[in-house]
């Protein structure tokens, strides 16, 4: 029985929030549609292989598609007669 009750109050408690937050969200929107927008530029995705070095992620993910693209070829010319 205490876990409803418990299960209800957070419930509530998160149910409470979320409609704060959406009030709060519509608010900000009416007061941003009264200035001028600005245009976000169209970010593009470097091409493989052309990561900056700083950028390890995306350095380290076109280091496993070339593995991978590596392995698929050699297991190909090994099956092809």
């Amino acid at each position: 029985m205490r876990g409803i009750v418990t299960f209800i109050a957070i419930a509530a408690i998160a149910g409470g929030i979320f409609v704060w937050q959406k009030q709060n969200e519509q608010k900000t929107e009416e007061t941003r549609s009264g200035s001028v927008q600005h245009e976000q530029p169209v970010l593009t995705p470097a091409p493989r292989g052309q990561a900056s070095e700083h950028n390890w992620m995306k350095r380290s993910l076109d280091r496993a598609a070339d593995v991978r693209d590596q392995a698929r070829a050699r297991t190909k010319e090994a099956q092809d007669p």
